[in-house]
């Protein structure tokens, strides 16, 4: 009985068989390119370097909502790169805090207004 589940060859395709990969010769080949044309390998290299940390990260507590807020900035530019919690979710938290605490919703409002 087949449930049709498996997977069975074709038989009609053949295994192919690959050639070897191709050694470059360490010595320069002679071509009919002109000199401006002709591609060459490099004659020094530098390693690149990665030492630096594009980013920083800080931690802080966010006034309203008590809240540890952990954020990574870019070095160079000191923009915000990614925050946890987001701040639209700190907003929620932040107005949904102030109406449980019996705030109208104006004041929750400007209580949800998030200043970090």
């Amino acid at each position: 009985m087949d449930t049709g589940v498996t997977i069975k060859p074709n038989p009609g395709v053949v295994a192919q068989t690959y050639a070897p990969s191709i050694i470059a010769s360490p010595d320069p080949v002679a071509t009919d390119l002109p000199a401006p044309k002709a591609v060459v390998a490099p004659t020094a290299t530098t390693d690149a370097r990665n030492d630096a940390p594009a980013t920083t990260h800080e931690t802080i507590i966010d006034p309203q909502t008590r809240e540890l807020i952990y954020r990574v900035i870019d070095v160079q530019t000191r923009q915000v790169v990614r925050q946890v919690p987001d701040e639209a979710l700190l907003r929620v938290r932040a107005y949904a805090q102030a109406m449980a605490n019996g705030d109208t919703p104006v004041q929750a409002l400007n209580q949800a207004d998030v200043q970090v």
